[in-house]
């Protein structure tokens, strides 16, 4: 099953396309995070090693991958990186449930169980611990001349960006 068979999938594989879709922004990530193996990432996009190259070729979806890597492997904590593997098998669990829910011949209690199993999901919990500590940046710009520098302090307390300047 693809993802194009449970969802609409915009066409963006033509070389001259303009931007990336929702869908490429998955594929995106789904390549970066190298959870699978990226001929069955491929597979479950309906996509051929040679539609990935087209889709390289356009300079939106190049730049998009080149950013989605860098942030990838970027030095964010390993909490973060959990978080975000975790996200991704929740997302890639859903096709299996909705399948569950809709096939003709799967028993009521199979339905019932796929059912509550998407009531948890949607109602995934932020962290909302105290414990934790803020990660914390501190950015000064300084013009120069009789400008004084410009100190911008950006915490972000438990995935919730502030910013005080």
């Amino acid at each position: 099953m693809t993802v194009g068979d449970l969802f609409p999938i915009e066409d963006t594989s033509d070389a001259g396309a303009e931007g990336i879709n929702t869908v490429d922004a998955r594929l995106i990530w789904d390549l970066v995070s190298n959870m699978r193996p990226a001929a069955d990432i491929l597979k479950n996009y309906g996509l051929s090693p040679g539609d990935l190259a087209v889709k390289a070729q356009n300079e939106m979806f190049a730049g998009a991958y080149r950013e989605a890597q860098r942030l990838w492997k970027s030095d964010m904590n390993i909490t973060q990186r959990i978080r975000l593997k975790a996200a991704f098998l929740l997302e890639d669990s859903l096709p299996t449930l909705f399948k569950v829910i809709t096939e003709v011949g799967v028993s009521v209690n199979a339905k019932l169980a796929a059912i509550e199993q998407l009531q948890k999901i949607a109602i995934v919990p932020t962290d909302t611990k105290r414990g934790d500590s803020a990660e914390k940046h501190n950015i000064t710009i300084n013009i120069g001349g009789a400008v004084a520098p410009v100190n911008i302090i950006a915490e972000v307390p438990h995935g919730t960006p502030q910013f005080n300047g």
